[in-house]
């Protein structure tokens, strides 16, 4: 019943559209790809999950050793044959867990650099400093419903990483 509850609870979104962000920002670094959808926008986590399954019909058409050097290059120590098993959750997963990437996000950080606001929507500029002295400036927007705020719009962030993966 108490697992319900918090569930609940992350479910109903965020408050102000900081916390929106740094509840997107903290299931990053949790790495479980449901808290993370939990925190964008409905239409935000659908895109995400289509992505992803299209990017899983591209890997199933990979040879056991492209997908060896897929898993590789996450450093996931997967079997090829094991992506007949696989749906759009998990290739979030590999995403957002593997070892590599989930060891350079604990060592990022995120500040909020600004808020522009509207009246259901908002724009957070942030900036994530990264291990390496290397920053990144991104411009995320977040929505409002009656659940509270949301981030959205990540669907192009995720698109590009992962199509990355695959031409490298």
């Amino acid at each position: 019943m108490l697992r319900g509850i918090i569930l609940i609870l992350t479910l109903l979104g965020a408050d102000t559209p900081e916390e929106a962000i740094l509840d997107t920002w903290d299931a990053i670094q949790d790495g479980s790809p449901r808290t993370f959808l939990s925190t964008l926008s409905p239409t935000c986590s659908a895109n995400i999950l289509q992505i992803c399954s299209e990017y899983l019909e591209t890997m199933k058409t990979l040879t056991p050793p492209e997908l060896g050097e897929l898993f590789a290059s996450f450093r996931l120590e997967a079997a090829p044959n094991e992506i007949e098993f696989w749906d759009s959750t998990a290739v979030l997963e590999m995403l957002i867990s593997s070892p590599g990437h989930h060891q350079t996000i604990n060592r990022s950080t995120i500040t909020i650099d600004s808020i522009q606001s509207a009246e259901s929507t908002a724009r957070a500029f942030v900036t994530i400093n990264m291990p390496d002295d290397e920053r990144t400036t991104l411009v995320l927007p977040v929505t409002a419903s009656t659940l509270g705020w949301h981030t959205a719009e990540l669907e192009s962030i995720a698109g590009t990483i992962l199509d990355s993966t695959i031409s490298n």
